[in-house]
């Protein structure tokens, strides 16, 4: 199999996101998620892509709490997304693989593959830490959804240069 066996690794830069704040699933996709598709259809250029990612957002874990990030363009202030708050994303380098959102089994088989491709890899280690921790995103439209019976769920594994 290639070096990479089935993952794939890239850096996403800093940026200006608004945020949830660590919270529980129901009040981040909930609360925040209705008050995010609100104030994207009141300010459409509000929200932006981060390259090499090309999405806005991503759903960070800790513990059974939950951050959500959506990217924001430089003009958006804290009043715009009140009363959730800015931050800039710091970052950083992920191992990311994709899993059925809908299969849990799935998910862990995923990530169990990922873990262990950071452990027997030579040039990368993992960078879990507070702030920084595995995060997800569903990709795909309904129309892909559909035909593979299934929605696309990225995870994202934090990852170092390992020093040599």
């Amino acid at each position: 199999m290639s070096k990479l066996n089935g993952v794939r690794i890239f850096e996403i830069p800093k940026f200006k996101a608004m945020c949830s704040g660590f919270d529980t699933h129901e009040n981040v996709f909930g609360k925040f998620g209705k008050f995010q598709r609100a104030l994207q259809e009141l300010q459409p250029n509000i929200i932006k892509s981060t390259p090499p990612y090309d999405a806005p957002d991503l759903a960070m874990f800790e513990d059974d709490k939950v951050n959500w990030f959506w990217a924001v363009e430089n003009f958006v202030s804290e009043a715009d997304v009140a009363p959730y708050h800015l931050t800039e994303f710091e970052g950083g380098i992920y191992v990311v693989g994709v899993a059925d959102e809908n299969e849990p089994a799935d998910c862990g088989e995923v990530y169990n593959h990922i873990i262990k491709w950071i452990k027997d890899n030579e040039n990368f280690e993992l960078d879990d830490r507070p702030g920084h921790r595995v995060m997800c995103h569903r990709i795909g439209c309904n129309a892909v959804q559909e035909a593979l019976d299934m929605a696309q769920q990225e995870i994202f594994v934090p990852v170092k240069i390992r020093s040599k």
